[in-house]
């Protein structure tokens, strides 16, 4: 045996000794302690022989010798004899018998200290082995798999080679469509006019984009009919190695250089001027402005142009796509990258990301959904826009549910404010595993845990409800926003015959609880009010609570009820002007007023007839032929017009008259927009703007802009004749 280890096991020989002669001191006496000599090593005789086979061994066995003498020897009682110890008992003192208790508790206090602090250290590391393994199962969960992030994927799934002739058929259309309006000078609408012309595509041939970024893009697969631009110094970099809590997780976090931050002062402007083609304007020099190009979407949606409007999305996705660290996408892969929400550039992303959930479930692609909810939850598992809302359903439609019955089972859906009404779709996935016995314990559970769920459940499928939910309503508000939230993303999954005698069979065998002495419920989150904001349901909306919807400030479409402004970690001076907007004076106190105005407009508009309306808009639009009428008034009754009609003011009484001498194309609504953009326009156009954010402009932007801080021209596709190394440079 090696004297390293003969060491070891002596000094744990001489503790067990010393604790069995302290648990034996109620039976003992002892006089003064006496040292024991130390025990000669046993085995210093063989170091002595030599008998190692080299020198090495010899040198290690002479250290371990020494320092097993060097150690000194425990101090321990000496033993008497019975005969010795009765006496000693017999003659003791009741201060010496008081002192000899004394040590004994010390003793005893000692011990016990030892045995707490190494429990200590075992459960603060039980605590953290726990904490890891938790990590590291929701990671596992919520792994991204770049394949399935690209519609098309799952399109070519369900569809096979027809899907290919069907995108091809359509975009000979639009090829065809937008040649015969280019001969016929006509005017060309909003997707025309934010897409590179067919002419130029064909001038342009391979060089219309690369080919390589259009399709090696990790998140969106790009498009022939993109402009092809440089992200204009948007940016990836690493914050942070790992977590706190979460070992092995890096952060992340979008970056904006000062030309990016530039173009963000310009956008805030832009949107302080309440109209929104000045955006377009503003998009179609930057084809690659996240900020744009998601508010731009907005109006878009608006003008009932919904292929544009994930089109815009879609184009704002592949641009963080173009950015992104190679680290970054080999960490989705592993559930480890982390994005902070507090982090406005990284908000982008977020509210990119949900917009895209949205309308691939509008397209009906499932699958690539789910994986989208996943990489959203994955970046952050806070989930700030409330996607677990979501989650349940996609699980369900696309088939995924095994992995769902996983989530459920997770830390994640634990600890989350929402996690009792995502386990209420349980039942259906283990009936889609055809676990039809566990399906039915699971909506029992489910029904005695949430009756009012279940009661609104039933109600809304128009089945007769049963006696143990019949009635029972939800206790509070917050109760009332998550039945009905459930209710409207939920009802379709229930809605079949399998689902719906499950769910029958389970109610009748459920017990009748009283739903008072359930737990209460969560607190409507900042997250669930998010996502309710941007469903923009009417019915769910007047379902959230007021201190939370309507006392946000700020709250615009590009960042909609974003954390509170000490929360924030901002970069640059810039990205605060949301914040001063909302709170400042003079221009900024114009701007709420307008705001709110705005809205009174549009409340009055709501409760007007047609005839009504027409009376009201051809009374404002005389007033503004008033020759009398100062250039202030006329700007009012222009606004009201405005939004009064949901149209951009063409001037005169007449104003819809084509070719009318008010016509600006700066005001002109989708749809009428001029074949000529491609010529630019002066600074002429633009006269009498009051530009107060000029001053955020960097240097660099001052040739790309005109007085206070309006694009010169419109960028084509023509100035980017750069070769494709130096393009590559450029990003």
């Amino acid at each position: 045996m090696a004297t390293r280890q003969m060491r070891k096991l002596q000094k744990q020989q001489e503790l067990l000794r010393l604790q069995n002669e302290a648990d034996r001191e109620d039976d003992e006496s002892e006089d003064e302690p006496i040292v024991t000599k130390p025990r000669p090593n046993a085995f210093a005789g063989f170091a002595a022989l030599g008998g190692g086979d080299d020198d090495d061994d010899d040198q290690d066995t002479e250290e371990e010798t020494k320092e097993v003498e060097d150690v000194p020897e425990p101090v321990a009682p000496a033993k008497k004899s019975k005969k010795s110890k009765k006496k000693k008992k017999k003659g003791k003192s009741p201060a010496a018998e008081k002192e000899e208790e004394d040590d004994l508790d010390e003793i005893d206090r000692v011990l016990e200290e030892l045995n707490l602090k190494d429990n200590k250290n075992s459960v603060s590391d039980t605590a953290t082995s726990n904490a890891a393994k938790s990590t590291g199962q929701i990671n596992e969960l919520l792994r991204v798999n770049f394949q399935h992030l690209k519609a098309i994927n799952e399109m070519r799934k369900l569809f096979g080679s027809a899907i290919e002739a069907a995108r091809a058929e359509q975009a000979a259309e639009a090829n065809s469509r937008q040649q015969q309006r280019g001969a016929a000078r006509q005017n060309v609408d909003l997707e025309t006019f934010l897409s590179v012309p067919p002419a130029v595509q064909q001038r342009l041939g391979k060089r219309s984009m690369f080919e390589t970024v259009l399709r090696t893009n990790p998140f969106i697969e790009g498009k022939k009919t993109w402009p092809r631009d440089s992200t204009r110094g948007l940016k990836m970099v690493r914050v942070t190695e790992s977590c706190e809590g979460e070992p092995g997780v890096a952060q992340f976090a979008f970056a904006h250089d000062k030309t990016y931050d530039a173009l963000e002062g310009n956008f805030y402007g832009l949107v302080q001027m309440y109209d929104p083609m000045q955006l377009v304007y503003f998009l179609s020099r930057y084809p690659y402005h996240v900020s744009s190009l998601i508010q731009v979407s907005k109006v878009a949606h608006q003008d009932q142009n919904s292929y544009l409007a994930h089109d815009l999305i879609e184009r704002a996705l592949f641009t963080f796509g173009r950015v992104s660290l190679s680290d970054f996408r080999k960490r989705l892969g592993d559930g480890t990258a982390r994005l902070d929400f507090n982090r406005p550039e990284n908000r982008q992303f977020f509210l990119a990301g949900y917009n895209q959930i949205k309308n691939l479930v509008l397209k009906g692609t499932y699958r690539t959904a789910l994986e989208w909810a996943k990489f959203v939850l994955s970046v952050n598992h806070d989930d700030p826009y409330g996607v677990l809302n979501w989650i349940h359903v996609l699980a369900i439609r696309a088939y995924e549910a095994k992995w769902f019955i996983e989530l459920c089972n997770s830390p994640l859906i634990a600890n989350t404010d929402i996690g009792r009404y995502v386990k209420a779709t349980l039942p259906l996935a283990k009936l889609q595993l055809k676990d039809n016995a566990g399906a039915r314990a699971a909506a029992i559970e489910s029904i005695e845990r949430l009756p009012w769920l279940f009661c609104a459940l039933f109600s809304a499928l128009n089945i007769d409800t049963p006696r143990s939910v019949w009635g029972v309503q939800p206790r509070d508000e917050e109760e009332a926003l998550h039945t009905k939230l459930y209710v409207h993303l939920a009802k379709d999954i229930w809605n079949n015959p399998a689902a719906t005698s499950l769910l029958t069979e389970a109610a009748n065998a459920a017990r009748k609880v009283d739903f008072f002495g359930l737990p209460p419920s969560p607190v409507v989150s900042l997250a669930t009010a998010r996502f309710v904001y941007l469903d923009n349901t009417p019915e769910l909306m007047s379902a959230v609570p007021r201190k939370i919807l309507h006392t946000a400030s700020p709250n615009f479409d590009f960042d909609p009820l974003p954390p509170p402004k000490e929360d924030n970690i901002f970069s640059s001076p810039t990205q605060k002007m949301p914040w001063s907007i909302s709170e400042g004076d003079g221009e900024h106190r114009q701007t709420r007023l307008h705001e709110q105005a705005q809205a009174a407009l549009q409340m009055a508009r709501a409760r007007m007839n047609e005839d009504q309306l027409r009376a009201v808009v051809d009374d404002a639009r005389a007033r503004i032929d008033d020759p009398e009428a100062d250039e202030e008034q006329r700007g009012v009754w222009r606004r009201i017009v405005d939004v009064l009609t949901g149209q951009g003011w063409t001037g005169g009484a007449g104003g819809v008259a084509e070719g009318g001498e008010g016509d600006q194309r700066g005001n002109v609504m989708p749809g009428g927009w001029e074949d000529d953009f491609d010529e630019g326009w002066g600074d002429d156009d633009f006269d009498g703007e009051d530009h107060w954010y000029e001053d955020q402009l960097d240097p660099e932007l001052e040739l790309e802009f005109g007085p206070g801080g309006t694009p010169n021209r419109r960028a084509t596709v023509e100035d980017a004749e750069d070769s494709d190394d130096e393009e590559t440079a450029r990003r």
